[in-house]
């Protein structure tokens, strides 16, 4: 299955049937036509009540290229930061808390990229790279140009207690969390990141 987020919004591809009871503001639909996702990811971006839209195809690969067609896709990375306390380290930009990430550089990888973005916003500088986690993929526009983004996320582990936001990228505050469910419901935040952290507290 893959799930990519629209603002808060969400478009799931699976190989998986679902039944036809699914829930209000939600569309299950069989893919058999290419133009058929660009529609349906307009609808979806445009109407006030529709939340998400399923794509069932029974050979998801192939459904999961022809959605990548409609895009210019571009790769970021970041990290899922801990201490010994099992707090996380978040970010607050722009009226939300997030994750450290960013665009890839050229000839990057995406561990390498992680730890660079990583250090550049918070001025982390004894991080330790783990286990690759799931990635989250978001589409947004850009000069009339529609991009979906996928974000590679790393486990990462830090003893450093302060850190120092990067402000020319708007970041006003970097910061250990501890975490928990409730923490996580009243948490302000983007759908791809919440997907990220409900991981990590899963495993408390």
């Amino acid at each position: 299955m893959y799930k990519v987020f629209i603002n808060n919004k969400s478009i799931v591809l699976t190989d998986r049937r679902i039944p036809d009871a699914i829930g209000d503001h939600q569309i299950y639909l069989t893919y058999d036509d290419f133009e058929e996702l660009a529609y349906t990811i307009g609808l979806l971006e445009n109407s006030p009540h529709l939340q998400r839209v399923i794509f069932f195809h029974v050979d998801l690969e192939l459904l999961w290229a022809d959605f990548r067609a409609h895009f210019k896709e571009i790769d970021a990375a970041g990290g899922l930061v801990r201490n010994e306390n099992n707090e996380y380290l978040l970010i607050h930009r722009k009226g939300k808390w997030d994750l450290p990430k960013g665009k890839l550089d050229d000839d990057e990888t995406p561990e390498q990229g992680a730890l660079r973005e990583v250090e550049e916003e918070c001025g982390a500088g004894d991080l330790k790279i783990g286990a690759e986690l799931a990635s989250t993929y978001h589409i947004y526009e850009q000069g009339g140009v529609r991009i979906l983004k996928r974000t590679y996320w790393f486990d990462m582990i830090s003893a450093q207690r302060h850190f120092t936001p990067q402000a020319e990228e708007d970041i006003e505050k970097a910061e250990w969390v501890e975490l928990s469910k409730d923490i996580l419901n009243a948490l302000d935040t983007y759908p791809n990141i919440r997907l990220i952290l409900k991981g990590a507290i899963d495993l408390l």
